[in-house]
């Protein structure tokens, strides 16, 4: 198990530089075309739509390369316990690459699907970027989806409070059981609780970080914030919380951003001191973390406030059978599909076809 575990980590750290890498290239690919196609009088890389694009893959390649490099270090150091930042790196990365493959896609327009056999026919330079979709679509579940790494990370925050105060929670404890997981209980939260308002480091200034410095501040605060709001989710939620999957997902996916934001801001410091593109990498990590928190304060207000139940429901109405309405007026894909397999099947056996 152990040896398993260890190599499940070297994968989730490939991965993260590899698709990091693909970024890269998407992005080299993104500048060329957005400078070189004119629509309505100017480059496409001048038009708003096209630009922020642009501004957005090379502010998240950053981050990802930042995850990638802090993670490698982490190994290299040795003797730490990488299984979280791992998993982070890999969902994290794996995903926003996506993200930028897709918009590469759009940006190269009918050449973005169009493939490259098909290009170079035409006498236009062969981009493969619809192979480029088609390939990287697979590191979103190798290695561990996207949904087990959330799940997993979940877990782990979870965990340690269910072995604090699990008993608690659980309605087959007996009495001497919840007592004990009360005392327990209460002796450790009365001191951690008013620590994540007002403990060491809430108020820091962090100026060697200038400009970077707010956004290290709003990671602490952050932090402190998500760390209270698992624990309101247990009392909210008790036992039946870790059947909140989605629940549990928007908590990792905050997690995941303030790991990104930490990152980015550490490494564009880093360069500075080196006096290696210092600058520019500060503007980068900048971009990056203006975007996210913004979609940080987004999940934190829908933590609560959300339509998981409904949508619940919904997808059991329709696994029940209850839409099947809505799948009329098709000739039907999987039909279609299967009458082709069984054909090929007759005729690789010699068998005459009536059809």
């Amino acid at each position: 198990m152990k040896l398993a575990l260890i190599t499940l980590n070297t994968g989730r750290l490939t991965l993260p530089s590899s698709v990091t890498g693909v970024a890269k290239s998407a992005l080299e690919i993104c500048r060329t075309w957005a400078n070189e196609r004119v629509q309505w009088g100017a480059p496409i890389g001048k038009h708003e739509a096209v630009a922020e694009k642009i501004g957005r893959m090379a502010s998240t390649t950053f981050a990802m390369e930042s995850i990638s490099e802090l993670c490698a270090s982490l190994v290299d150091r040795g003797g730490y316990d990488i299984r979280l930042e791992a998993a982070v790196a890999k969902m994290f990365n794996t995903e926003a690459g996506w993200r930028i493959v897709d918009d590469t896609v759009q940006v190269r327009g009918g050449r973005g699907y169009e493939t490259a056999a098909s290009l170079a026919a035409r006498g236009e330079e062969p981009i493969p970027v619809e192979r480029l979709m088609r390939d990287y679509r697979i590191n979103l579940i190798f290695e561990g989806s996207s949904e087990i790494m959330r799940l997993f990370l979940a877990r782990e925050a979870v965990d340690f409070h269910l072995r604090l105060a699990g008993d608690l929670l659980n309605p087959k404890a007996g009495g001497a059981a919840k007592a004990k997981a009360l005392l327990k209980a209460g002796l450790f939260y009365a001191g951690w609780y008013p620590r994540l308002w007002l403990g060491s480091g809430y108020f820091s200034s962090l100026p060697e970080f200038g400009r970077l410095a707010t956004h290290l501040r709003f990671v602490e605060r952050s932090c402190r914030r998500l760390a209270r709001t698992l624990l309101y989710l247990m009392i909210k939620h008790g036992p039946k919380l870790e059947r909140k999957q989605m629940t549990l997902f928007r908590y990792v996916d905050i997690g995941a951003e303030l790991f990104a934001m930490s990152a980015a801001c550490v490494r564009a410091q880093w360069l500075k001191k080196k006096g290696s593109n210092g600058e520019e990498a500060i503007e980068l990590a900048d971009h990056f973390c203006r975007l996210a928190r913004r979609r940080i304060k987004v999940t934190f207000r829908t933590m609560f406030d959300n339509e998981d139940s409904h949508t619940y429901r919904l997808a059991r109405q329709v696994l029940d059978g209850r839409h099947l309405w809505m799948e009329s007026g098709i000739v039907g894909l999987r039909h279609a599909l299967q009458e082709v397999a069984h054909t090929v099947a007759e005729t690789a056996e010699g068998e005459p076809i009536h059809r």
